[in-house]
C-alpha cells in the first residue's frame, strides 16, 4: 500500500538518482589534489557583488596595517589566539524551573532536559572585542555545531580541531574579513538515547525527528537571545550565521530553514543531509519560503516542482529580499570524498600524529564519498530555483577534523570575507 508520505518521497529520491547523474556528468578531472569549484559566482554582475557585500553595512572599524604578512596558509594557530572564551554553564542555559524548553509541545523541563541534556556552551570573543576602539562596535556572531572540536585540539574527539579560531584570526590580520564574529560553540551531546541511538545524531538529525526540533528551537529561542542580551551583537539575520561538519552541517541548514527571521547564513562541511532536511528545501525553492508542515504537499508532482522552481527566475530580487527565502541567505557547501583520480587513502598517517590523547581515532576515510549523492540532491534543487551558494569540492579529502582545519578559511570567507570569494 502507498501511504501518504510515499507519495512525495517517491520524486524526492528520483530527484536524488537525477542530481546525483547530472553531476557526474559536470565533473571535470584534476591533476591537483585540491581543486575547488563554486556556483553561480561567474555568473554574478558587479552590481550584484556590490549589492552582497553593502548587506554587511558600512564599515567604520580602525585601519590596519597587512605588511610583512606571510600568505594565507594552514595550518593556522590552535587556541583561543589571543581572544577570551566565556563559559555560559548548563544550569543556566537549560531549562530546570518546569517550564519547559519546547513551547510548540508543551513539555517540562524533565523530559526537555532528557531531550537536550544540558551541557556547558563556549562563546569566544575576539581579543578587539575589548578594545577601547571598538567599544562601540557590534559584532557579527556565528554559532558552531560540534563546538567541542572547533578551536582547541585538546578538546576535539580526533584529537585534530578545525583551528577555526586561527583562521579568523589570520585572516582578521591579513584585511580579509571584515570584523571577527562572537563564535558560540555548542559542545555535540554525548552518550546514547537507547542502544544504537546516538544523542548527538538525534539533536542533529532529520527535519522530522522531536530532538532536531528541540535543538533548533533551543539555539534560536533561548540561546540567540541570551547572547544577544549579553553581548555586542549586530542586529539582523545577515548578521547571524551557523557553521556544522557532517550532521552538524545538516543542524545548521536547517537552523536557516526554520528560523530564517533569524539565521542569514550557514556553513556545511562534508554535510550529512537528509531526506526531510532535502524535501525542506525543495519546499523553500518552490515557495520562496515555507511552512515546514506543508513540505509533503508540495513535493507530490514532480512536474509542479519543475515549473515552479524555474518561474522563480523572474523574481530573484523580490526573493532576496525575502528572509524566509534561502535566495536571501549566505549558503556555502563543500566535501572531499573520491573523484577521478583522486583517491581518499585508506590510512593517513598523520591523522594519528595528534601529540594528544586521541591519536586513535583517524574519523570515517570513506564518508564523503558516501554523502556525495545527498550533496548533490541539494545542490540540484538549489540550482533549479536559481538560489546563489558557493561549492567547493576537496577531492581525496577525509571525513575528519584535520581535513576540515585544511579548508575552514573557505567557509569563513564566504560568510565574513570582504568579497564574500572564498
Amino acid at each position: 500500500m502507498i501511504t501518504k508520505v510515499d507519495q512525495w518521497l517517491q520524486p524526492l529520491f528520483l530527484l536524488t538518482m537525477l542530481a546525483s547523474w547530472d553531476r557526474s556528468l559536470s565533473y571535470t578531472s584534476s591533476s591537483n589534489p585540491i581543486k575547488s569549484r563554486r556556483n553561480n559566482v561567474e555568473s554574478k554582475s558587479s552590481a550584484e557583488r556590490d549589492s552582497l557585500s553593502r548587506r554587511r553595512g558600512p564599515s567604520a572599524l580602525p585601519e590596519r596595517s597587512t605588511q610583512h604578512l606571510s600568505p594565507l596558509s594552514p595550518p593556522f594557530p590552535n587556541g583561543q589566539c589571543g581572544g577570551t572564551v566565556i563559559t555560559l554553564p548548563a544550569e543556566e542555559m537549560y531549562s530546570t524551573k518546569g517550564d519547559g524548553l519546547l513551547s510548540v509541545l508543551s513539555l517540562p523541563a524533565t523530559v526537555s532536559n532528557f531531550m537536550l541534556t544540558p551541557r556547558d556552551i563556549s562563546v569566544w570573543l575576539p581579543k578587539e572585542y575589548d578594545f577601547v576602539e571598538f567599544k562601540r562596535v557590534d559584532f557579527p556572531v556565528l554559532y558552531c555545531h560540534d563546538g567541542q572540536n572547533a578551536y582547541e585540539d585538546s578538546s576535539s574527539w580526533t584529537g585534530s580541531s578545525w583551528r577555526m579560531i586561527g583562521a579568523l584570526t589570520r585572516l582578521y590580520e591579513r584585511d580579509m574579513i571584515e570584523i571577527p564574529p562572537i563564535v558560540v560553540m555548542i559542545p555535540s551531546a554525548d552518550g546514547d538515547i537507547m542502544p544504537g541511538l546516538r544523542r548527538r545524531h538525534a539533536e542533529y538529525g532529520d527535519m522530522t525527528l522531536p530532538f532536531s526540533q528541540a535543538h533548533g528551537e533551543f539555539v534560536a529561542e533561548k540561546l540567540h537571545p541570551y547572547v544577544k542580551n549579553r553581548f555586542r551583537v549586530k542586529d539582523g539575520p545577515e548578521n547571524v550565521s551557523a557553521i556544522g561538519s557532517s550532521l552538524g552541517g545538516q543542524a545548521s541548514l536547517q537552523l536557516v530553514l526554520r528560523y530564517p527571521e533569524t539565521f542569514g547564513g550557514v556553513a556545511c562541511m562534508s554535510p550529512c543531509f537528509q531526506v526531510g532536511t532535502i524535501a525542506s528545501v525543495m519546499a523553500n525553492v518552490v515557495n520562496g519560503g515555507f511552512d515546514t508542515n506543508s513540505t509533503g504537499e508540495n513535493l507530490r508532482d514532480l512536474s509542479v516542482i519543475l515549473s515552479k522552481a524555474s518561474n522563480l527566475y523572474s523574481s530573484k530580487e523580490k526573493l532576496r529580499n525575502n528572509h524566509k527565502s534561502l535566495h536571501s541567505k549566505t549558503i556555502y557547501i563543500d566535501n572531499g570524498g573520491d573523484r577521478d583520480e583522486s583517491k581518499v587513502p585508506f590510512f593517513d598517517v598523520m591523522d594519528h600524529f595528534t601529540m594528544n590523547d586521541k591519536w586513535w581515532n583517524p574519523g570515517y576515510f570513506w564518508l564523503d564519498t558516501q554523502l556525495q549523492p545527498t550533496i548533490d540532491a541539494v545542490r540540484w534543487a538549489l540550482d533549479r530555483g536559481g538560489v546563489e551558494y558557493w561549492y567547493e569540492k576537496f577531492p581525496g579529502a577525509r571525513h575528519n577534523e584535520r581535513a576540515w582545519a585544511q579548508r575552514i578559511h573557505s567557509p569563513l570567507l564566504t560568510l565574513y570575507g570582504k568579497t564574500r570569494q572564498p
